[in-house]
């Protein structure tokens, strides 16, 4: 008996099921080339080398495309910010993918363009008189970088110690005058330039040999020989602190003075995130200036997003132009260009008068600055606690 028609349909269905996307698993359409769900090209298992570097050039250059215009356009005040919310989103690339970008790549050529190892460094009082580590006019011996560390100083004073120490020890009958004068000749030699350096961190009235580490609400007085002789995990044992904050606080500042440059490093790192936290913070402030205007948080977030990203993006040229050229000087009319920028950027995004754009551009300055004080701080501390 022949099947009625409803019969032979299922058979055909049950014959020639409907293939499925390798991808997102759901039904392919009988005609067309890719997934009406998910849009992935119908596959069979093979891939060539052709279609390899097909899709690869198409991303790259599509990628290309959208950075080159994003930082074109992020030099025009609030441009991608009213691109992106007149519905141009494909233009551009995400607003958290590019800023962590051009965070990193400031904070790089930041890292590799300045020293960061002169913002732990102090002038040292010589018998020349006071002498800047890092200026052009300090003498050869000063310039190295190794001899510049507080640590390798506070190294040389205890070496120096211990060698009076040895001298003082010797049988009388070794002890002469001529063996004195020449030690005290080659410590002075050596030593000589660094003895004021220590000596100027220590108070009048106390130990030669300790040092004072004042680290927030508390102060240690360490000795110079255990901060060069022992590890900060020592040092605790040896001082006999239990509780976990004095541990803690005692640790990273003897780990700061011993390495200061991994302590920079760390902050470095953690830049973005404190800048992302700034970001947060001000967009409220930017919600209350311009509540009238009944806008989403999330436009002032965005707002700020690209607003940073086109600065560090400029930062970032500046800051190789000055390796090469340093602008000395010059560096606080980079920061009034920034700040200039900033009341461009308010101004043609909210379209206020310039009286009241100028009004809030003055306390939104002044907010930032205070916002960006407390989260350094902050920041610092979370960083000095897991250094």
């Amino acid at each position: 008996m022949d099947n009625t028609p409803t019969e032979q349909h299922d058979t055909l269905l049950t014959e020639n099921p409907r293939e499925l996307c390798t991808n997102c698993g759901k039904k392919m359409a009988k005609k067309g080339k890719y997934c009406p769900h998910c849009g992935q090209e119908r596959f069979d298992g093979r891939v060539t080398f052709r279609d390899l570097s097909k899709k690869f050039l198409q991303k790259l250059t599509n990628l290309d495309n959208k950075m080159l215009r994003m930082m074109w356009h992020l030099l025009i005040p609030a441009r991608v910010t009213k691109d992106y919310f007149s519905g141009k989103i494909k233009q551009y690339p995400h607003p958290f993918q590019f800023f962590f970008v051009v965070t990193f790549f400031c904070v790089l050529v930041f890292s590799k363009t300045v020293d960061t190892s002169s913002i732990i460094q102090i002038n040292v009082n010589t018998n020349e008189g006071e002498v800047n580590l890092k200026s052009a006019d300090a003498p050869q011996q000063f310039k190295d970088q190794k001899n510049s560390n507080l640590f390798f100083q506070m190294e040389r004073y205890v070496f120096g110690r211990e060698i009076l120490g040895a001298y003082d020890s010797l049988p009388a009958s070794q002890r002469s005058p001529a063996l004195k004068v020449s030690l005290d000749s080659i410590l002075q030699k050596t030593n000589g330039r660094w003895v004021s350096r220590i000596d100027s961190m220590l108070k009048e009235g106390k130990s030669k040999d300790t040092i004072d580490l004042p680290l927030i609400n508390r102060q240690f007085r360490i000795a110079v020989k255990d901060i060069v002789e022992h590890t900060p995990d020592e040092i605790t044992e040896i001082y006999g602190f239990k509780d976990w904050s004095s541990k803690i606080l005692l640790k990273q500042g003897i780990r700061s003075i011993q390495d200061p440059s991994d302590l920079v490093s760390a902050y470095i790192g953690s830049f973005s995130w404190t800048i992302l936290a700034l970001i947060f913070v001000m967009s409220f402030c930017l919600s209350l200036f311009y509540w009238p205007q009944k806008r989403y948080f999330v436009e002032h977030f965005v707002l700020l997003m690209h607003l940073h990203s086109g600065v560090f993006l400029m930062l970032t040229f500046i800051l190789v132009f000055n390796y090469f050229l340093p602008l000395k000087e010059y560096w606080g009319i980079v920061m009034g260009g920034v700040s200039i920028f900033a009341l461009l950027t308010m101004k043609w995004y909210y379209g206020q008068n310039w009286f009241w754009t100028g009004f809030k551009w003055f306390w939104f300055l002044l907010f930032y600055m205070l916002g960006f004080a407390i989260l350094f701080v902050i920041g610092l501390l979370v960083v000095f606690t897991i250094f």
